[in-house]
């Protein structure tokens, strides 16, 4: 006999779990492709919608008299908006409008044009601009508008802006806004300048009054001025436009630059300095030996070897705020040479890389090398390694010193209010006396900085209230900021005294002289010798006010100076230029 029995089996759970995960795999990408249909069909959906948009508005301002194309407060001016909101299909559509007039180069343009004339006809430019998906689209037509008669010269007058950089050469992109709110209706337009630097606008009402600025993201801005009780002498007022004329003004703006000052009443610097009188402050010697007190190739009867180098002990402050300006005493003579590279470790394969010092890797033939940029937290530890090497047999290369410093302890003064100045002057005042651009009074963090952010290209004073007066300068004051670059200005200071004189001794170039020898020399002065520090500078104090002194200024390589008589009066800055 048989018996029918009813299987209890069912799916297991690793069964569940892959039909689950094909269903997944089936219906997401189902719904992936679905979702980016939508999407796809409600972007062509909008884009069209914008095209019926611009076709029937473009047709519309083809449709009116020539004299009535223009936009509100536009050139040409007319009754049309500039920028305006739509919205169809539950969508915002944001319409910009732009008119303008065009020199049409067939009868020569600007001071070439055969008649003169410079707004031969309209060009129009409908741009809609709407998001959708989180991504933004735009669509836009141009057309252009003649008149049904000959070109005239009704419409007023043009005006040229050119645009240059702190290089005077020409800018493009800049916007250029031209304002007037003396005139029948206000004029409000804004344009780019061209590959050539030039804003043109044609076509605008003859009036006086004329306001220009000039500005675009990451630039200074430049602009006309009007009379006012703080600024009643603008150098550069509004301007005129005249019938059938073309007026011209220049401006200059340039990419904005970041500019912070360190104020120190105090900085400590230590110096561990390798002079060969023998081996013991040296980790590593290849084919070098000491000679009377100077490293050179090793001697093999009269035949030096061709290379060979030195690496010196590791070099860990235990105290480190930044590394300063390497000193290197070395000769050279004819087919010889001497490279000093930095590494991290007594290894030669850890060399500091070209990203964090530029030119390690090929090495430094300077007599000073400056590793204030490095950071000190990344290179705690430094190893000075020298190379010799002659084409030469006959003759070696002689290295006599080499000077690694570092700053060990700094004090910053915090919280102190000093005033920011830059030369550059937009007016005068009643009295003539210069109103500055950029004129400021701000306080000092707690670590002595002060941070100026997306500022113009300048040469930057800073005052310090006759509290105190600087001592050395890195780079010197006042400042000279280039466009584009990010920059710091350390500066030691000391209470002001009755008399001092800060020396800046350079070469022709402008570039600062390290470890010149100045002597200020007068009967009874006690403290008139010095070396220029890694800024090129010397400072004494504690002088009388006299036209009696003598000042001698040497350097290797360079023309000695001596100036005598020599007068110091009040707190004295001065610049000496050496000439090799």
């Amino acid at each position: 006999m048989f018996k029918k029995t009813l299987s209890k089996k069912g799916f297991s759970l690793v069964e569940v779990l892959v039909v689950s995960a094909i269903l997944v795999l089936v219906f997401g990408g189902l719904f992936t492709a679905f979702n980016h249909s939508l999407k796809l069909i409600a972007e062509s959906r909008a884009k069209l919608t914008a095209l019926s948009l611009v076709t029937d508005r473009l047709e519309y301002l083809r449709s009116l008299p020539y004299d009535d194309v223009g936009t509100v407060s536009g050139i040409p001016t007319g009754l049309i908006p500039q920028n305006r909101t739509i919205n169809l299909n539950d969508l915002d559509f944001d319409e910009r409008v732009l008119i303008e007039y065009v020199d049409d180069p067939a009868d020569g343009t600007g001071a070439s044009d055969n008649n003169g004339i410079l707004a031969d006809y309209k060009k129009i430019k409908i741009e809609y601009s709407w998001t959708i998906n989180g991504t933004n689209h735009s669509f836009f037509m141009i057309s252009n508008v003649v008149p049904r008669s000959i070109e005239s010269t009704a419409g007023g007058g043009s005006l040229r802006v050119n645009v240059f950089d702190a290089n005077v050469s020409p800018l493009s992109g800049i916007d250029v806004r031209l304002y007037n709110n003396t005139t029948t209706s206000t004029i409000d337009v804004t344009r780019s300048t061209d590959a050539s630097g030039v804003a043109l606008f044609t076509g605008a009402p003859a009036a006086s009054n004329y306001q220009i600025f000039v500005s675009a993201n990451g630039y200074s801005s430049d602009q006309t001025r009007q009379a006012t009780t703080s600024l009643p002498n603008p150098s550069t007022l509004p301007i005129s436009i005249l019938e059938g004329d073309v007026s011209t003004m220049n401006f200059q703006v340039d990419k904005v630059s970041d500019l912070s000052f360190e104020l120190l009443t105090n900085r400590s610097i230590m110096s561990e300095i390798e002079q060969f009188n023998n081996f013991s402050g040296t980790s590593v010697v290849s084919s070098t030996t000491i000679s009377g007190g100077n490293l050179v190739l090793t001697d093999n009867s009269g035949i030096y070897d061709s290379s060979g180098y030195v690496m010196l002990d590791p070099n860990t402050p235990s105290s480190l705020v930044n590394w300063g300006v390497v000193g290197v005493t070395a000769l050279t003579p004819t087919d010889t040479d001497v490279k000093i590279r930095f590494y991290t470790s007594t290894s030669t394969s850890d060399l500091v890389p070209d990203g964090d010092l530029p030119g390690n890797s090929i090495g430094f033939s300077d007599r000073y090398i400056d590793l204030r940029e490095l950071d000190p937290a990344t290179y705690p530890t430094l190893v000075v390694g020298v190379f010799l090497s002659t084409s030469d047999t006959s003759v070696s290369p002689t290295v006599d010193e080499i000077n690694l410093p570092y700053v060990d302890s700094v004090s910053y003064l915090s919280g102190f209010t000093a005033n920011i100045r830059g030369d550059k002057t937009i007016g005068t005042l009643v009295d003539a006396s210069p109103v500055y651009k950029y004129d400021i009074s701000t306080t000092t963090d707690t670590l002595g900085r002060i941070d100026l952010k997306d500022i113009e290209w300048d040469v930057y004073t800073l005052s310090l209230g006759g509290f105190y007066v600087v001592k050395d300068a890195c780079p010197a004051s006042p400042y000279n900021l280039s466009p584009n670059t990010a920059e710091q200005a350390t500066y030691l200071l000391s209470p002001t005294t009755a008399n001092s004189l800060r020396l800046k001794v350079v070469d022709v170039s402008g570039d600062a002289i390290i470890g010149a020898t100045v002597e200020l020399i007068k009967s009874g002065l006690s403290q008139g010798f010095a070396y220029t520090s890694w800024c090129g500078q010397v400072y004494f104090d504690g002088l009388a006010s006299d036209t009696d002194y003598e000042l001698n200024i040497s350097a290797n390589e360079y023309i000695s100076q001596n100036i005598s008589p020599y007068s110091i009066s009040n707190t004295q800055v001065e610049e000496i230029i050496l000439l090799q």
